[in-house]
């Protein structure tokens, strides 16, 4: 021991040496090179007030940091010379403990770190100043410390502030049965998959077994420490990647039609297929037959991610329809014929929200566009996808996003959504396209309260703690409500969809049919089929007099704001879907839609007039200084709509209908302002579907020919002010 000491002075008074001796020139070096590299790059910028100035700025910016920085630098070290040597050593490996763990715990735990170190310091001095009877400044800093310490704790165990919105259920009667309402089918639950599973024993012990797959042409191969941990977790590698799945079907005879659901990225360890048993169970016993995907293999962990995941997400699920047709098609197998493979639906949840539409473009391809030596073979009746909280453009086949046509398309998400804090659903929503032949629709439902996690009931939180710690708790809807929202909707969809239930559209394209099973307060529904004729869409061009028509005709009165603008996300990057702004701060202002000759040919007492709107955020209120109309504050406003035919008198009070735009609420994420800013603003603007039967206008005009319709007008006269926006004018039989 005493050698070791003796080489460890002697090698530290070498160093020491070493370093007194040659400062003079390593001083001289760090000063030349840095001097000819800030004077060098300064030639590179350009401000546009001429050479000189811009030498001058940034030669001058260098020259003092360096002045600064020596001056605080060797001012500090002149503090740490009078400090103890052993404290100043505790307080730089706390510094190092608090890096060093924050790699695997995050920036909230350096956060969290850097706190506790200055609630130890404070406790330290005020002990001190117990023990030195320095009563004055104990006081003071007792109640310092206790303040902060009581403050630290209120956080983590508070849970915020309410948000804006209403949970009550409404009491609005419909004829429909509620879709969440279980079947009378009895629900039998197997699993499938190879039968190897070190891991788990569902997957060990299963019903059926299946065969390995080989997905490496479809993800980018994990290496090094990320490799070898996977495959010593899991037991093997992605050229023999299982086909496992855990299964919800009636135990009664017959065919049904086949949904997936797919989870999204999480602790790889931490198993993500069981979530989703809310919505298999459901789905079962009214005639499904449900199998929920294991991807957790390509799932993240703590030693890194795979490449190109989504893509693997995608083929396997085709690789699991493809297992699931050569069981209906063995006349040996149980499940002969038990499939109905004409009628086939995708769910995915987060990055497998994603996937779903990936697999859905795969399924109509011969090649896969990132490799093109690699073939695709499928061709399954994939008929309708739903995207949970969906991710969009973590892969991108052939560098470009995924458009889909003709396939009935969901996507749900939650507007207190801490992980996708972006409704990354709503390009895709936008890039859903039907052909004139096509019978079926799209469907955005955007829920205030819900969260990411609690789509999966195994998940709940968004981020583990310490993050949850931090989250507006308090503003998130309890996690049977976020579900039974989400089995309404997925139920109605895929009834609609897969089972022909037409009845079931209307809870789409009118989001009250629903108020009295789920509360509807917090949703904003967007809806559009095939049969919608547009006559604004504002995508066509910059001219925001015309309308996607030609030869109509928009015109704006007595507006304050008038303009075309690209809606944004939270983030605000655009959302791809351009809208009309209109506000106004009297009740003469007005905005009329004349419609092209011949667009009302075909209108009957049936046609519907239908458009998306919603009232702008209050903070774009303030921007344009337009007033909150009072009492109308997270309240919808009302709106008169006019549709006049060709004889009529302008602004007849009979021609009217009242519509009540729904407010943008304020979605607060964090607790705290500061860091809720990282994220862009504390709202999205999300839009809601209007519609109404021209039959309305029958009761005053009953002789009234609707092919003569030529004018919707939106009078905005029940206000004083207002701030909305209006997308997707036109009609629909």
């Amino acid at each position: 021991m005493n050698k070791l000491k003796q080489l460890y002075y002697n090698g530290m008074e070498q160093a020491n040496s070493f370093m007194i001796e040659s400062k003079r020139q390593l001083v001289m070096s760090l000063l030349l090179y840095i001097s000819i590299l800030v004077v060098l790059l300064s030639y590179f910028f350009f401000s546009g007030v001429g050479k000189w100035f811009d030498i001058l700025l940034i030669s001058g910016t260098g020259a003092l940091t360096l002045i600064l920085g020596i001056g605080i630098t060797l001012l500090f070290l002149n503090i740490l010379r009078g400090l103890p040597r052993f404290l100043v050593s505790v307080i730089v490996a706390c510094i190092a403990v608090i890096y060093s763990v924050g790699t695997f715990l995050g920036p909230f735990f350096r956060l969290m770190g850097f706190s506790v170190m200055v609630l130890a310091i404070l406790l330290g001095v005020t002990v001190f100043l117990y023990r030195k009877r320095k009563k004055t400044l104990f006081l003071i800093f007792s109640f310092l410390t206790i303040g902060l310490q009581v403050a630290a704790i209120y956080l983590a165990v508070t849970d915020g502030k309410e948000g804006p919105w209403s949970l009550e259920v409404g009491e609005v009667a419909t004829t429909l049965t509620n879709p969440m309402e279980s079947g009378s089918s009895k629900v039998q639950f197997f699993t499938y998959g190879s039968g190897k599973d070190e891991r788990r024993e569902e997957y060990r012990v299963v019903k059926y077994e299946t065969q390995t797959v080989n997905m490496s042409s479809f993800v980018a191969q994990p290496k090094g420490l990320n490799k070898w941990y996977r495959e010593w977790f899991w037991g093997f590698d992605l050229y023999n990647a299982p086909l496992n799945g855990r299964v919800w079907m009636p135990e009664e005879e017959g065919a049904y039609p086949l949904v997936l659901i797919v989870h999204g990225n999480h602790n790889m360890a931490d198993f993500s297929d069981r979530g989703y048993a809310y919505l298999g169970e459901m789905l079962a016993s009214k005639g499904y037959i449900v199998a929920s995907v294991d991807q957790n293999f390509i799932n993240s962990g703590k030693t890194g991610h795979i490449g190109w995941d989504n893509a693997g997400r995608a083929w396997l699920l085709l690789k699991h329809l493809e297992q699931w047709q050569s069981w209906n098609e063995d006349k040996t197998h149980a499940l002969y014929n038990r499939v109905d493979m004409n009628n086939i639906a995708l769910i995915g949840h987060s990055r497998g929200g994603e996937a779903v539409s990936i697999a859905a473009l795969f399924n109509e391809l011969d090649r896969f566009p990132n490799n093109a030596k690699v073939s695709l073979n499928f061709d399954f009746s994939i008929k309708s996808l739903i995207g949970l909280s969906p991710g969009d453009g973590k892969f991108k086949p052939g560098d470009q996003p995924v458009s889909l046509q003709d396939v009935n398309y969901l996507t749900l998400q939650g507007g207190n959504d801490t992980d996708h804090t972006n409704y990354l659903g709503m390009r895709q929503f936008q890039r859903v396209t039907f052909s004139e032949g096509f019978d079926g629709f799209k469907s955005s439902v955007y829920i205030y309260g819900a969260n990411h996690g609690q789509f999966n009931s195994d998940w709940e939180v968004d981020q583990p703690s310490p993050y949850w710690w931090f989250m507006n708790r308090k503003e998130i809807m309890e996690p049977e409500t976020q579900r039974e929202i989400t089995k309404v909707y997925v139920s109605a969809f895929l009834d609609a969809t897969l089972k022909g239930k037409h009845e079931y559209r209307g809870v789409f394209s009118d989001k009250e049919m629903a108020s009295s099973w789920i509360p509807t307060d917090p949703l904003r529904v967007r809806y559009e089929d095939r049969d919608f004729r547009p006559i604004a869409t504002f995508e066509e061009d910059v001219d925001v007099t015309k309308t996607t028509q030609k030869d109509g005709k928009l015109q704006g009165n007595n507006l304050r704001i008038w303009k075309e603008i690209n809606l944004l996300q939270r983030d605000k990057e655009h959302q791809n879907n351009q809208v009309v702004k209109l506000g106004w701060t009297n009740k003469n202002s007005r905005y009329t839609i004349t419609l092209p000759e011949g667009a009302a040919n075909n209108f009957t007492e049936e046609t519907v007039l239908r458009f998306d709107a919603v009232q702008a955020h209050p903070s774009r209120y303030d921007f344009y200084h337009i007033d909150l109309p009072e009492g109308y504050r997270n309240k919808a406003i009302p709106v008169s709509v006019n549709v006049k035919a060709k004889g009529m008198t302008d602004f007849d009070g009979r021609l009217r209908k009242t519509i009540y735009i729904e407010p943008t609420y304020t979605t607060t994420l964090y607790r705290f302002d500061w860091w809720n800013e990282r994220y862009g603003n504390q709202y999205e603007h999300m839009l809601q579907t209007y519609g109404f039967p021209l039959n309305y206008l029958q009761e005053n005009f009953p002789d009234i020919d609707y092919t003569q319709i030529e004018e919707v007008t939106f009078e905005f006269n029940q206000t004083d002010s207002g701030l909305i926006f209006l997308d997707n004018i036109g009609f629909t039989n």
